[in-house]
């Protein structure tokens, strides 16, 4: 019918069911009164049909096998970021759907429309699942960048402070010591705790939130699965549909809802597996940056003596407070019995145990 010339022509004497769906939108754009079927139908139709394909599909083809087309007693799609794959032997949520669509009696029209609506949900929700992998795996490299900086630049700084308390060890032993030689050993030796209490205190925090990366990307688990299910199965009932089509070459509409529920399937499979790659990638580079930051524990503890259980007593408290905690500790301890457990140790151990007492050197 040629629609070109529309402004005389009145809605009684039109036939909407030899029109197609874009035709009878055209009706309604000029502002000619459509019945609200043909018009529901049109819209219907060409949001569930790909706009490329060709509008060739009239009502009456459309309509022209009676199907069961009432979808209020479906199940909704479960796409939620806390689904997980099921357990050995159960069904899957788009296996589970589709059991209780033909339970209901849900036609394989209606069914491939179902799962394509779902097919594309779970695509767009493991796309924003990549992107959220995509910036874990970022904030993971960045975090673990940044603590490579700050060890390298501590633990330099520990190793100066380290040779700087031997110097003045040397200068004990050689006779060289004046009273302030003392002063400087303790505040050197407090220098080296804070280092490694800084050290060990930064290496924890790292860890934690590179555990918390972690859980975040297997999270992402449940919402890769979900597409590719969905996806599977919605392949599955497209495949279906066009099966039962047979050589009734009135039914095009079913043959397009068959194609495009077969095409979004497999687009959902194709971003799962995308989404399924990257998820590995960075669980494997948040994997390294967690073993990278635990070795730093003993670089720490080798070079200053603290170590990474020492951290809970110490982590809640100032500098000042934790030196001034360890120095009265050490104070209030026994004289000769801390020099007698120093004695079978190396000289700088000796010499830092009589250093808390004040004794002198050679006593």
């Amino acid at each position: 019918m040629d629609v070109s010339r529309i402004e005389a022509v009145s809605p009684r004497h039109i036939e909407w069911r030899k029109l197609t769906a874009n035709q009878i939108i055209k009706y309604e754009n000029q502002g000619i009164d459509v019945p609200s079927q043909y018009l529901q139908w049109a819209k219907d139709f060409l949001n569930d049909v790909n706009s490329a394909q060709k509008d060739e599909i009239t009502y009456e083809m459309a309509n022209s096998v009676t199907e069961t087309t009432d979808t209020s007693q479906a199940a909704e799609a479960p796409v939620t970021d806390d689904t997980q794959p099921p357990q050995e032997g159960q069904k899957t949520a788009a296996q589970q759907k589709r059991e209780d669509m033909k339970n209901s009696g849900a036609s394989l029209r209606t069914q491939a429309s179902e799962f394509t609506k779902d097919s594309k949900e779970a695509a767009d929700a493991t796309t924003q699942s990549a992107t959220t992998i995509d910036n874990t795996k970022k904030n993971s490299e960045s975090e673990i960048q940044s603590l490579e900086d700050e060890m390298q630049e501590l633990l330099s700084r520990a190793q100066t402070t380290k040779s700087d308390i031997k110097n003045e060890i040397d200068t004990i032993n050689t006779g060289k010591s004046d009273q302030s030689t003392f002063a400087k050993i303790d505040k050197l030796q407090k220098q080296l705790e804070q280092y490694g209490i800084d050290g060990q205190t930064n290496i924890a925090n790292t860890e934690s939130d590179l555990n918390i990366y972690k859980s975040t990307l297997n999270n992402q688990t449940g919402i890769i699965f979900n597409a590719d299910d969905f996806g599977n199965t919605t392949i599955d009932v497209g495949q279906e549909l066009l099966a039962s089509i047979g050589h009734n070459f009135f039914r095009f509409y079913d043959y397009f809802v068959g194609k495009r529920a077969i095409i979004s399937g497999e687009d959902a499979i194709a971003i799962s597996q995308e989404t399924a790659n990257l998820q590995v990638e960075a669980t494997s580079i948040n994997d390294s940056n967690i073993s990278t930051a635990n070795g730093y524990k003993a670089e720490v503890q080798d070079v200053t003596g603290v170590s990474s259980s020492d951290i809970p007593k110490n982590k809640n408290n100032s500098s000042e407070d934790s030196s001034s905690q360890k120095s009265d500790a050490a104070n209030q301890t026994a004289g000769i019995t801390e020099t007698d457990k120093a004695a079978s140790a190396n000289l700088d151990q000796v010499l830092q145990a009589k250093i808390r007492k004040g004794e002198g050197v050679n006593t």
